[in-house]
Protein backbone atom coordinates (compact mmCIF):
# COMPACT_ATOMS: atom_id res chain seq x y z
CA UNK A 1 0.00 0.00 0.00
CA UNK A 2 1.35 3.72 -0.88
CA UNK A 3 2.19 5.37 1.81
CA UNK A 4 3.61 8.43 0.49
CA UNK A 5 1.69 11.73 -0.73
CA UNK A 6 0.32 11.36 -4.03
CA UNK A 7 1.43 12.76 -6.63
CA UNK A 8 1.26 16.59 -7.08
CA UNK A 9 -0.20 18.11 -10.73
CA UNK A 10 2.14 20.27 -12.90
CA UNK A 11 2.13 20.95 -16.67
CA UNK A 12 4.72 18.60 -18.69
CA UNK A 13 7.30 20.71 -19.79
CA UNK A 14 8.41 21.27 -23.52
CA UNK A 15 11.48 18.73 -24.75
CA UNK A 16 14.37 20.07 -26.31
CA UNK A 17 15.20 19.23 -29.75
CA UNK A 18 16.46 15.57 -30.11
CA UNK A 19 19.84 17.02 -31.47
CA UNK A 20 20.10 18.21 -27.96
CA UNK A 21 19.90 14.99 -26.74
CA UNK A 22 23.51 14.72 -25.71
CA UNK A 23 23.95 13.76 -21.11
CA UNK A 24 22.55 11.12 -19.25
CA UNK A 25 23.72 8.99 -22.49
CA UNK A 26 27.34 9.93 -22.07
CA UNK A 27 28.02 9.80 -18.33
CA UNK A 28 25.92 6.14 -18.73
CA UNK A 29 29.23 5.02 -21.41
CA UNK A 30 31.43 6.57 -19.21
CA UNK A 31 30.29 4.12 -16.47
CA UNK A 32 30.55 0.96 -19.32
CA UNK A 33 33.74 1.92 -20.92
CA UNK A 34 35.78 1.25 -17.91
CA UNK A 35 34.68 -2.03 -16.76
CA UNK A 36 33.58 -4.91 -19.35
CA UNK A 37 34.90 -3.20 -21.84
CA UNK A 38 38.57 -2.88 -20.55
CA UNK A 39 39.29 -5.81 -18.09
CA UNK A 40 36.28 -8.37 -18.47
CA UNK A 41 35.68 -8.65 -22.00
CA UNK A 42 39.03 -8.64 -23.52
CA UNK A 43 40.48 -11.17 -21.12
CA UNK A 44 37.10 -13.71 -22.35
CA UNK A 45 37.69 -12.97 -25.85
CA UNK A 46 41.34 -13.43 -25.74
CA UNK A 47 40.88 -16.79 -23.89
CA UNK A 48 37.81 -17.83 -26.30
CA UNK A 49 37.60 -16.22 -29.52
CA UNK A 50 35.52 -13.46 -31.39
CA UNK A 51 32.64 -15.78 -31.35
CA UNK A 52 31.15 -15.07 -27.88
CA UNK A 53 30.89 -11.33 -28.98
CA UNK A 54 27.10 -11.95 -29.30
CA UNK A 55 26.89 -11.98 -25.63
CA UNK A 56 28.75 -8.78 -24.97
CA UNK A 57 26.44 -7.21 -27.90
CA UNK A 58 23.09 -8.74 -26.03
CA UNK A 59 24.38 -7.28 -22.88
CA UNK A 60 24.40 -3.81 -23.80
CA UNK A 61 21.65 -3.59 -26.08
CA UNK A 62 19.62 -5.04 -22.90
CA UNK A 63 20.47 -2.34 -20.83
CA UNK A 64 19.70 0.09 -24.13
CA UNK A 65 15.99 -1.32 -23.02
CA UNK A 66 16.40 -1.28 -19.21
CA UNK A 67 17.94 2.66 -19.50
CA UNK A 68 15.03 3.47 -21.57
CA UNK A 69 12.50 2.25 -18.96
CA UNK A 70 13.64 3.63 -16.03
CA UNK A 71 14.25 6.97 -18.03
CA UNK A 72 10.20 6.60 -18.77
CA UNK A 73 8.99 6.42 -15.42
CA UNK A 74 11.38 9.62 -13.84
CA UNK A 75 10.35 11.49 -16.90
CA UNK A 76 6.38 10.53 -15.98
CA UNK A 77 6.93 11.49 -12.03
CA UNK A 78 10.25 13.16 -11.48
CA UNK A 79 10.79 10.70 -8.89
CA UNK A 80 13.70 8.47 -8.66
CA UNK A 81 13.67 4.61 -8.69
CA UNK A 82 14.14 4.08 -5.45
CA UNK A 83 11.20 6.38 -4.24
CA UNK A 84 8.67 4.86 -6.51
CA UNK A 85 9.42 1.66 -5.53
CA UNK A 86 9.00 2.40 -1.62
CA UNK A 87 5.77 2.80 -2.82
CA UNK A 88 4.94 0.20 -3.51
CA UNK A 89 7.17 -1.89 -1.60
CA UNK A 90 7.28 -0.31 2.22
CA UNK A 91 10.54 -2.07 3.11
CA UNK A 92 12.71 -1.81 -0.21
CA UNK A 93 14.46 1.60 0.36
CA UNK A 94 16.82 -0.06 3.08
CA UNK A 95 17.12 -3.07 0.72
CA UNK A 96 18.45 -1.03 -1.98
CA UNK A 97 20.35 1.49 0.43
CA UNK A 98 22.34 -2.04 1.71
CA UNK A 99 22.66 -3.94 -2.00
CA UNK A 100 24.21 -0.08 -3.47
CA UNK A 101 26.76 -0.17 -0.99
CA UNK A 102 28.04 -3.99 -0.94
CA UNK A 103 28.00 -3.43 -4.82
CA UNK A 104 29.87 -0.19 -5.12
CA UNK A 105 31.84 0.27 -2.16
CA UNK A 106 34.68 -1.24 -3.05
CA UNK A 107 37.73 0.81 -4.89
CA UNK A 108 38.36 -1.30 -7.60
CA UNK A 109 38.65 1.03 -10.46
CA UNK A 110 41.08 3.52 -8.30
CA UNK A 111 43.54 0.35 -7.44
CA UNK A 112 43.49 0.25 -10.99
CA UNK A 113 43.93 3.57 -11.85
CA UNK A 114 46.98 3.67 -9.14
CA UNK A 115 48.48 0.63 -11.33
CA UNK A 116 47.97 2.35 -14.56
CA UNK A 117 49.60 5.91 -13.33
CA UNK A 118 52.66 3.81 -11.59
CA UNK A 119 53.69 2.95 -15.06
CA UNK A 120 52.68 5.62 -16.92
CA UNK A 121 54.98 7.96 -14.60
CA UNK A 122 57.92 6.10 -14.07
CA UNK A 123 57.39 6.62 -10.16
CA UNK A 124 55.36 6.38 -6.97
CA UNK A 125 53.34 3.37 -5.58
CA UNK A 126 49.74 2.06 -7.19
CA UNK A 127 49.02 3.12 -3.69
CA UNK A 128 49.61 6.49 -3.93
CA UNK A 129 48.08 7.08 -7.31
CA UNK A 130 45.16 5.65 -6.18
CA UNK A 131 44.60 7.66 -3.23
CA UNK A 132 45.63 10.91 -5.83
CA UNK A 133 42.87 10.16 -8.42
CA UNK A 134 40.67 9.62 -5.33
CA UNK A 135 41.42 13.18 -4.16
CA UNK A 136 40.78 14.10 -7.75
CA UNK A 137 37.34 13.01 -7.50
CA UNK A 138 36.72 15.29 -4.58
CA UNK A 139 38.66 18.36 -6.52
CA UNK A 140 36.35 17.74 -9.28
CA UNK A 141 33.11 17.19 -7.63
CA UNK A 142 33.42 20.70 -5.15
CA UNK A 143 34.63 22.68 -8.05
CA UNK A 144 30.81 23.28 -9.63
CA UNK A 145 27.93 24.18 -8.55
CA UNK A 146 26.02 21.41 -9.90
CA UNK A 147 27.16 18.00 -9.27
CA UNK A 148 25.33 16.45 -12.41
CA UNK A 149 26.71 19.42 -14.31
CA UNK A 150 29.98 18.81 -13.47
CA UNK A 151 30.31 15.48 -14.32
CA UNK A 152 28.67 15.36 -17.16
CA UNK A 153 30.59 18.13 -19.03
CA UNK A 154 33.79 16.54 -17.69
CA UNK A 155 32.84 13.14 -19.41
CA UNK A 156 32.12 14.86 -22.62
CA UNK A 157 35.82 15.69 -22.59
CA UNK A 158 37.28 12.39 -21.20
CA UNK A 159 34.92 9.88 -23.73
CA UNK A 160 35.44 11.64 -26.87
CA UNK A 161 39.53 11.36 -26.07
CA UNK A 162 39.41 8.05 -25.23
CA UNK A 163 37.18 7.21 -28.09
CA UNK A 164 39.97 9.20 -30.50
CA UNK A 165 42.57 7.40 -28.67
CA UNK A 166 40.57 3.66 -29.60
CA UNK A 167 39.94 4.80 -33.31
CA UNK A 168 43.46 5.89 -34.19
CA UNK A 169 45.12 2.45 -32.45
CA UNK A 170 42.54 0.48 -34.24
CA UNK A 171 43.70 1.70 -37.06
CA UNK A 172 46.72 0.75 -37.23
CA UNK A 173 46.47 -2.84 -34.84
CA UNK A 174 43.36 -4.42 -36.61
CA UNK A 175 43.37 -6.50 -40.37
CA UNK A 176 40.16 -6.28 -42.45
CA UNK A 177 39.97 -9.75 -42.38
CA UNK A 178 40.20 -9.21 -38.12
CA UNK A 179 37.41 -7.29 -38.58
CA UNK A 180 35.48 -9.76 -40.60
CA UNK A 181 35.68 -12.73 -38.31
CA UNK A 182 34.54 -10.12 -35.08
CA UNK A 183 31.82 -9.04 -36.96
CA UNK A 184 30.45 -12.35 -37.40
CA UNK A 185 30.83 -13.58 -33.82
CA UNK A 186 28.32 -10.43 -32.96
CA UNK A 187 25.53 -12.97 -35.35
CA UNK A 188 27.71 -16.28 -33.57
CA UNK A 189 24.07 -16.56 -31.12
CA UNK A 190 23.96 -19.08 -28.66
CA UNK A 191 27.87 -20.13 -28.71
CA UNK A 192 28.96 -20.64 -25.13
CA UNK A 193 31.94 -22.20 -24.79
CA UNK A 194 32.28 -25.35 -22.23
CA UNK A 195 33.80 -24.41 -19.13
CA UNK A 196 33.34 -20.92 -18.98
CA UNK A 197 33.31 -19.51 -15.69
CA UNK A 198 29.57 -18.56 -15.69
CA UNK A 199 30.18 -16.11 -13.21
CA UNK A 200 32.70 -14.02 -14.79
CA UNK A 201 30.34 -14.22 -18.22
CA UNK A 202 27.69 -12.83 -16.15
CA UNK A 203 29.80 -10.54 -14.87
CA UNK A 204 30.99 -9.37 -18.11
CA UNK A 205 27.12 -9.50 -19.53
CA UNK A 206 26.29 -7.04 -16.85
CA UNK A 207 29.04 -4.71 -17.62
CA UNK A 208 28.59 -4.48 -21.18
CA UNK A 209 26.54 -1.34 -20.31
CA UNK A 210 26.58 0.30 -16.61
CA UNK A 211 25.77 -2.74 -14.83
CA UNK A 212 23.91 -3.64 -11.55
CA UNK A 213 22.32 -1.15 -9.64
CA UNK A 214 23.91 1.56 -12.00
CA UNK A 215 21.02 1.45 -14.75
CA UNK A 216 18.87 2.74 -11.54
CA UNK A 217 20.30 5.38 -10.76
CA UNK A 218 19.87 6.94 -14.60
CA UNK A 219 16.57 8.21 -12.99
CA UNK A 220 18.55 10.05 -10.53
CA UNK A 221 20.67 12.02 -12.81
CA UNK A 222 17.55 12.77 -15.69
CA UNK A 223 16.32 14.31 -12.43
CA UNK A 224 19.07 16.53 -11.56
CA UNK A 225 18.84 17.36 -15.44
CA UNK A 226 15.37 18.65 -15.23
CA UNK A 227 13.92 15.91 -18.00
CA UNK A 228 10.26 16.07 -18.30
CA UNK A 229 8.57 16.01 -14.63
CA UNK A 230 12.56 16.12 -13.35
CA UNK A 231 12.16 20.13 -14.04
CA UNK A 232 10.30 20.57 -10.87
CA UNK A 233 11.90 18.49 -8.58
CA UNK A 234 15.14 20.32 -7.42
CA UNK A 235 18.87 19.52 -8.06
CA UNK A 236 21.79 18.25 -6.46
CA UNK A 237 23.62 21.95 -5.43
CA UNK A 238 27.32 22.28 -4.04
CA UNK A 239 26.64 24.05 -0.31
CA UNK A 240 29.86 26.08 -0.92
CA UNK A 241 29.72 27.31 -4.09
CA UNK A 242 26.22 27.43 -5.22
CA UNK A 243 22.96 28.36 -3.92
CA UNK A 244 21.04 25.55 -2.84
CA UNK A 245 17.66 24.09 -4.57
CA UNK A 246 15.13 22.98 -2.54
CA UNK A 247 14.75 19.04 -4.06
CA UNK A 248 11.66 17.67 -3.78
CA UNK A 249 11.07 14.08 -1.52
CA UNK A 250 8.52 13.10 -4.17
CA UNK A 251 6.73 13.57 -7.55
CA UNK A 252 4.30 14.76 -9.55
CA UNK A 253 2.35 14.14 -12.50
CA UNK A 254 0.61 15.73 -15.64
CA UNK A 255 -2.99 15.28 -17.35
CA UNK A 256 -2.40 12.69 -20.17
CA UNK A 257 -5.69 13.36 -21.65
CA UNK A 258 -4.08 16.63 -23.15
CA UNK A 259 -3.32 15.94 -26.52
CA UNK A 260 -0.15 19.50 -26.55
CA UNK A 261 1.18 17.22 -23.17
CA UNK A 262 1.35 13.95 -25.19
CA UNK A 263 3.12 15.52 -27.95
CA UNK A 264 5.44 17.12 -25.76
CA UNK A 265 5.52 13.51 -23.74
CA UNK A 266 6.39 11.28 -27.34
CA UNK A 267 9.08 14.56 -27.49
CA UNK A 268 10.63 13.35 -24.03
CA UNK A 269 10.69 9.88 -25.11
CA UNK A 270 12.30 10.64 -28.57
CA UNK A 271 14.97 12.54 -26.07
CA UNK A 272 15.90 9.01 -24.28
CA UNK A 273 15.95 7.37 -27.21
CA UNK A 274 18.44 9.38 -29.30
CA UNK A 275 20.20 9.62 -25.96
CA UNK A 276 20.62 6.19 -24.77
CA UNK A 277 20.70 4.38 -28.45
CA UNK A 278 23.31 6.60 -30.25
CA UNK A 279 25.51 7.68 -27.03
CA UNK A 280 25.13 4.99 -24.63
CA UNK A 281 24.18 2.14 -27.18
CA UNK A 282 26.18 3.37 -30.55
CA UNK A 283 29.46 4.48 -29.19
CA UNK A 284 29.08 1.65 -26.57
CA UNK A 285 29.11 -1.22 -28.63
CA UNK A 286 31.68 0.14 -30.90
CA UNK A 287 34.30 0.74 -27.80
CA UNK A 288 33.33 -2.71 -26.49
CA UNK A 289 33.87 -4.37 -30.04
CA UNK A 290 36.93 -2.24 -31.18
CA UNK A 291 38.52 -3.05 -27.57
CA UNK A 292 37.95 -6.89 -27.42
CA UNK A 293 39.20 -7.26 -30.93
CA UNK A 294 42.42 -5.26 -30.30
CA UNK A 295 43.09 -7.41 -27.23
CA UNK A 296 41.93 -10.82 -29.26
CA UNK A 297 44.10 -9.67 -32.34
CA UNK A 298 47.28 -8.56 -29.92
CA UNK A 299 47.10 -11.29 -27.27
CA UNK A 300 45.77 -14.80 -29.15
CA UNK A 301 48.68 -15.00 -31.16
CA UNK A 302 51.20 -15.16 -28.50
CA UNK A 303 49.02 -17.24 -26.19
CA UNK A 304 48.99 -14.66 -23.42
CA UNK A 305 45.54 -14.77 -21.46
CA UNK A 306 46.28 -12.47 -18.67
CA UNK A 307 43.50 -11.57 -15.99
CA UNK A 308 42.62 -8.43 -14.56
CA UNK A 309 44.50 -4.95 -15.27
CA UNK A 310 47.41 -6.74 -16.76
CA UNK A 311 44.43 -7.50 -19.91
CA UNK A 312 45.72 -3.51 -20.09
CA UNK A 313 49.06 -3.50 -18.66
CA UNK A 314 50.18 -6.76 -20.99
CA UNK A 315 48.29 -4.81 -24.64
CA UNK A 316 50.08 -1.92 -23.80
CA UNK A 317 53.96 -3.98 -23.58
CA UNK A 318 53.22 -5.45 -27.02
CA UNK A 319 52.06 -2.03 -28.07
CA UNK A 320 54.97 -0.59 -26.78
CA UNK A 321 57.02 -3.69 -28.95
CA UNK A 322 55.25 -2.43 -31.69
CA UNK A 323 55.15 1.44 -31.68
CA UNK A 324 57.52 2.54 -29.13
CA UNK A 325 56.88 4.15 -26.50
CA UNK A 326 54.27 6.04 -27.95
CA UNK A 327 52.08 3.02 -28.54
CA UNK A 328 52.51 1.87 -24.98
CA UNK A 329 51.73 5.62 -23.07
CA UNK A 330 49.21 5.94 -25.84
CA UNK A 331 47.33 2.67 -24.51
CA UNK A 332 48.12 3.34 -20.91
CA UNK A 333 46.60 7.04 -21.55
CA UNK A 334 43.67 5.55 -23.20
CA UNK A 335 43.05 2.92 -19.98
CA UNK A 336 43.79 5.89 -17.81
CA UNK A 337 40.87 7.48 -18.97
CA UNK A 338 38.44 5.03 -19.07
CA UNK A 339 39.25 3.75 -15.92
CA UNK A 340 39.10 7.57 -14.24
CA UNK A 341 35.61 7.92 -15.67
CA UNK A 342 33.93 4.63 -14.26
CA UNK A 343 35.58 5.41 -11.08
CA UNK A 344 33.45 8.85 -10.64
CA UNK A 345 30.45 7.86 -12.31
CA UNK A 346 30.42 4.89 -9.89
CA UNK A 347 31.06 7.20 -6.53
CA UNK A 348 28.43 9.86 -8.05
CA UNK A 349 26.20 7.24 -8.64
CA UNK A 350 26.81 5.34 -5.27
CA UNK A 351 26.38 8.64 -3.56
CA UNK A 352 23.29 9.47 -5.18
CA UNK A 353 21.77 6.26 -4.76
CA UNK A 354 22.43 6.56 -1.28
CA UNK A 355 21.74 10.53 -0.29
CA UNK A 356 18.14 9.92 -2.23
CA UNK A 357 16.78 6.92 -0.35
CA UNK A 358 17.99 9.01 3.02
CA UNK A 359 16.37 12.05 1.86
CA UNK A 360 13.83 10.88 1.02
CA UNK A 361 12.20 8.27 3.62
CA UNK A 362 13.94 11.28 5.96
CA UNK A 363 11.08 13.38 5.02
CA UNK A 364 8.19 11.52 3.85
CA UNK A 365 6.63 8.10 4.08
CA UNK A 366 5.98 5.22 6.87
CA UNK A 367 9.77 4.95 7.47
CA UNK A 368 10.73 8.49 8.60
CA UNK A 369 11.59 7.32 12.24
CA UNK A 370 14.38 5.16 11.24
CA UNK A 371 15.78 8.25 8.91
CA UNK A 372 14.50 10.92 11.64
CA UNK A 373 18.41 11.81 12.24
CA UNK A 374 18.56 13.13 8.98
CA UNK A 375 15.87 14.97 8.75
CA UNK A 376 17.15 18.54 8.81
CA UNK A 377 19.92 17.89 6.25
CA UNK A 378 19.11 19.06 2.58
CA UNK A 379 19.60 16.58 -0.41
CA UNK A 380 22.59 18.64 -1.50
CA UNK A 381 23.95 18.47 2.08
CA UNK A 382 24.17 14.74 1.98
CA UNK A 383 25.37 14.65 -1.10
CA UNK A 384 28.46 16.18 -0.45
CA UNK A 385 28.82 14.66 2.50
CA UNK A 386 28.41 11.34 1.62
CA UNK A 387 30.64 11.42 -1.37
CA UNK A 388 33.35 12.58 1.03
CA UNK A 389 32.61 9.27 2.76
CA UNK A 390 32.64 7.12 0.42
CA UNK A 391 35.63 8.69 -0.85
CA UNK A 392 37.38 8.11 2.42
CA UNK A 393 35.97 4.55 2.88
CA UNK A 394 37.75 4.33 -0.38
CA UNK A 395 41.30 5.56 0.58
CA UNK A 396 41.05 2.74 3.45
CA UNK A 397 39.89 -0.35 1.74
CA UNK A 398 42.40 0.10 -0.81
CA UNK A 399 45.52 -1.73 0.77
CA UNK A 400 42.96 -4.58 1.18
CA UNK A 401 41.52 -4.74 -2.13
CA UNK A 402 41.74 -7.37 -5.29
CA UNK A 403 40.47 -5.04 -8.39
CA UNK A 404 39.41 -8.14 -10.92
CA UNK A 405 37.98 -10.37 -7.60
CA UNK A 406 36.21 -7.11 -6.59
CA UNK A 407 34.90 -6.72 -10.18
CA UNK A 408 33.78 -10.08 -10.38
CA UNK A 409 31.86 -9.95 -7.33
CA UNK A 410 30.32 -6.62 -8.00
CA UNK A 411 29.20 -7.68 -11.61
CA UNK A 412 27.70 -11.09 -10.38
CA UNK A 413 26.06 -9.30 -7.39
CA UNK A 414 24.41 -6.49 -10.16
CA UNK A 415 23.35 -9.66 -12.01
CA UNK A 416 21.22 -10.52 -9.09
CA UNK A 417 19.89 -7.45 -8.46
CA UNK A 418 18.82 -7.00 -12.07
CA UNK A 419 16.87 -10.08 -12.09
CA UNK A 420 14.94 -8.63 -8.89
CA UNK A 421 14.33 -5.05 -10.67
CA UNK A 422 13.44 -6.12 -14.16
CA UNK A 423 10.71 -7.72 -13.67
CA UNK A 424 9.65 -5.07 -10.61
CA UNK A 425 10.44 -2.36 -13.87
CA UNK A 426 7.86 -4.24 -15.71
CA UNK A 427 5.12 -4.08 -13.33
CA UNK A 428 5.69 -0.56 -12.51
CA UNK A 429 5.50 0.64 -16.09
CA UNK A 430 2.50 -1.16 -16.90
CA UNK A 431 0.42 -0.23 -13.69
CA UNK A 432 1.57 2.52 -12.61
CA UNK A 433 1.85 4.95 -15.20
CA UNK A 434 -1.15 6.37 -16.88
CA UNK A 435 -2.17 3.74 -20.22
CA UNK A 436 -0.69 6.06 -22.40
CA UNK A 437 2.44 6.85 -21.16
CA UNK A 438 3.25 3.13 -20.41
CA UNK A 439 5.61 0.99 -22.93
CA UNK A 440 4.37 -0.67 -26.07
CA UNK A 441 3.99 -4.43 -26.89
CA UNK A 442 7.28 -4.29 -28.56
CA UNK A 443 9.16 -3.08 -25.51
CA UNK A 444 7.33 -5.34 -23.02
CA UNK A 445 8.06 -8.32 -24.82
CA UNK A 446 11.73 -7.73 -24.90
CA UNK A 447 11.88 -6.63 -20.93
CA UNK A 448 10.02 -10.03 -20.38
CA UNK A 449 12.90 -11.56 -22.46
CA UNK A 450 15.73 -9.48 -20.78
CA UNK A 451 14.20 -10.34 -17.44
CA UNK A 452 13.93 -13.95 -17.75
CA UNK A 453 17.43 -14.08 -19.24
CA UNK A 454 18.61 -12.67 -16.03
CA UNK A 455 16.75 -14.73 -13.56
CA UNK A 456 18.36 -17.62 -15.76
CA UNK A 457 21.81 -16.46 -15.09
CA UNK A 458 20.86 -15.43 -11.35
CA UNK A 459 20.08 -19.10 -10.58
CA UNK A 460 22.93 -20.21 -12.59
CA UNK A 461 25.23 -18.70 -10.23
CA UNK A 462 23.30 -19.79 -7.28
CA UNK A 463 23.39 -23.58 -8.42
CA UNK A 464 27.23 -23.11 -9.09
CA UNK A 465 28.02 -21.63 -5.27
CA UNK A 466 25.99 -24.86 -3.50
CA UNK A 467 27.98 -27.62 -5.93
Amino acid sequence: MDKFPPLENRELPAPPHWRKALGVGIVVMGLAIGTGELILWPHLITKYGVGLLWLAMLGIVFQYFLNQEVARHSLATGEGFFTTSARVITWSAPFWLLAALLLYIWPGWASAIGTILAEIIGFGGHLMWSWITLGLVLVLTFSGKIAYEVLEKTLKIIVPAFFLLLVVISFFNLSWLELKEAIAGLFNFGFIPEGIDINKLLGAVVFAGAGGMLNLCISLWYRDKQAGMGKYAGRITNPITGREEAVAATGYKFDETNPENLKRWRGWMRYVRVDQGIIFLGLGLITLFLLSVNAHAVLAPQGIVPDGLDVAVVQAQIFGQQWGPIGYNLFLIMAFLMLFSVMWTVIDALTRMVSDIIHTNSQVGPLQKYFSWARNASLSKLYYIIITLVVIIGAILLPLNQPLALLVISGVLGGLTMAIYTPFLIYLNNTKLPKALRPSWFTNIVMVGISAFFIFFAIQVIISYLN
